[in-house]
């Protein structure tokens, strides 16, 4: 009879403490985060433990970095295509594409009989001028005395005044093929003229070769002054209002990537062309030698500060390799947070341009704090199926 009492005693005490144990374990129950696929449920209290805030989607002051193509340029003056004007035989040439050429130094030389028929008329018809001068001044003074008809002086001033102009056009003929006409005289002509550079730099075509007639439009050779050669770059439409004249870049050529050349926007093209683009030019602040036209670059254009979309990077995590936002939804007491994958732009500063894929997103509450907290809590806790 006393070993059946102690047996009851035993089972109340027991069953006592299994309703005790379930008591104090059923809190931490409900302490633990709720998960189902992205989204995970958050108490009030594992909010304030993981530091998680929240907020509407702040905009910060960002620098965007536009990426473009496009080469290596020189302006319209600094590429000159070599020709004659007047025709002629291409007597001598001795430059080959890549030598450097000096302005003033003598690139070729070209022979035509019909230069010493220009040079020959332009000394007789200054002779001819000195003559007609003297007869001006006899006949003037003659008729001044009635001693000879006036139509005599006018028809000398005619004469005077129709050689004159004759004299300059043939002058301006000589310089056209680089003969001074005040040096000229009967034993300096020449059936050969030289042609000579018009600028410092580098022969980066020849067209011709020696024994062939040069005709007036034939281009001899193309020469470039690369001292003041600047980067042309496509920018696409929508990134056309992000820039702005002054705007730093940052210049790389494919073959040395190591090395970055710094230049600016110096001009910005008003008209589209069929591909939906403009042609930017930008200053280069440094050159070497390994920049050549034509060349082709890569650039990153720097635009001014501008308010963009954007979270601190305590609000953004790494999930699966994607990027990814949370949103806040509110239901009693807990919170629901959904991952939400995104697409970042610029990187700054500690803040990151989040790109939506819809528009109305924007009006959510998002994670601006503690957004580890709330991946490694769905990590740990996976799906919970209730």
């Amino acid at each position: 009879m006393k070993s059946t009492y102690i047996l009851v005693l035993t089972f109340f005490i027991s069953a006592c403490g299994s309703k005790q144990d379930k008591k104090e374990q059923q809190p931490q129950q409900q302490q633990q985060a709720k998960a189902k696929g992205n989204t995970i449920v958050f108490t009030p209290e594992q909010n304030k433990n993981g530091g998680v805030d929240t907020g509407v989607l702040p905009t910060h002051l960002l620098t965007t970095a536009i990426h473009v193509n496009g080469q290596v340029d020189v302006p319209p003056e600094n590429l000159i295509a070599v020709n004659v004007p007047m025709g002629g035989f291409l007597k001598k040439i001795t430059l080959l594409p890549g030598e450097h050429v000096v302005k003033g130094q003598i690139i070729a030389q070209i022979e035509n009989q019909d230069y010493i028929t220009i040079q020959q008329d332009y000394l007789t018809t200054i002779s001819k001028i000195t003559y007609l001068r003297q007869e001006l001044e006899r006949q003037k003074i003659l008729s001044q005395q009635q001693a000879s008809p006036l139509k005599l002086y006018q028809q000398s001033q005619a004469d005077y005044s129709s050689q004159v102009a004759q004299a300059a056009g043939l002058a301006q003929k000589l310089k056209l093929i680089g003969i001074n006409p005040n040096s000229l005289t009967p034993s300096t002509i020449k059936s050969t003229l030289s042609i000579h550079s018009p600028l410092t730099g580098y022969v980066s075509q020849v067209n011709v070769s020696i024994g062939r007639f040069i005709n007036p439009t034939d281009i001899l050779m193309e020469l470039v002054d690369t001292n003041d050669i600047h980067a042309a770059l496509t920018v696409f439409e929508q990134d056309i209002a992000k820039i702005s004249i002054g705007n730093a870049v940052k210049i790389n050529l494919p073959s040395v990537p190591d090395k970055t050349y710094p230049g600016k926007v110096i001009l910005i093209g008003r008209v589209l062309d069929t591909s939906r683009s403009v042609m930017v030019h930008c200053h280069f602040l440094k050159t070497d030698k390994n920049l050549l036209p034509n060349m082709f670059i890569q650039a990153t254009i720097e635009s001014k500060p501008q308010k963009t979309l954007a979270v601190p990077d305590a609000a953004l995590v790494n999930y699966s390799g994607q990027k990814g936002v949370f949103i806040a939804t509110k239901s009693g007491k807990n919170t629901s947070y959904s991952l939400l994958p995104v697409e970042l732009g610029v990187q700054q500063d500690g803040w990151n341009e989040i790109k939506l894929s819809k528009p109305e997103l924007q009006d959510k509450i998002f994670v601006l704090k503690g957004a580890f907290s709330i991946l490694s809590a769905m990590k740990n806790t996976g799906d919970d199926s209730e």
